[in-house]
């Protein structure tokens, strides 16, 4: 399971589109999670930072420069989602809500980032209704 940061403003993009950009290329294999949380900046209310989850299809290099024609500015690879799902506000979170103070290790400037085992299966129990929909 990996944790994406996302600006608002690109969010319904990723969901609609299927696709996250990235400027380096992460180990990311297809069918891990992704968990799409947003920036700080974007959760000022603090409704919780992780708004959705997508299914890796795999990275692949963003050579027809999709991510200009959607964001107006380069990034080098596009991570692809087979599967993406929109959390339900109430069941917005920050990994503090899961993992607790451990969770500080996830909040970087950093495009992606790897979960520890044991903070994935955390997480995962917390999206289970929601895991059934992507794992059948």
């Amino acid at each position: 399971m990996w944790r994406l940061n996302v600006r608002r403003m690109y969010l319904n993009n990723v969901f609609d589109v299927g696709k996250f950009f990235v400027n380096r290329r992460f180990n990311i294999q297809h069918g891990e999670l992704l968990l799409l949380q947003l920036v700080k900046k974007d959760d000022p209310r603090h409704l919780g930072r992780i708004r959705g989850i997508m299914e890796s299809d795999g990275v692949v290099e963003d050579e027809h420069d999709e991510s200009v024609e959607l964001y107006g500015r380069k990034w080098k690879y596009a991570i692809l989602a087979s599967r993406s799902i929109r959390l339900q506000p109430r069941d917005w979170f920050d990994l503090d809500d899961i993992i607790g103070i451990n969770a500080r290790k996830y909040y970087t400037q950093v495009e992606a980032m790897r979960l520890e085992h044991d903070d994935a299966l955390a997480v995962e129990r917390r999206l289970a209704r929601y895991l059934k929909h992507i794992k059948q």
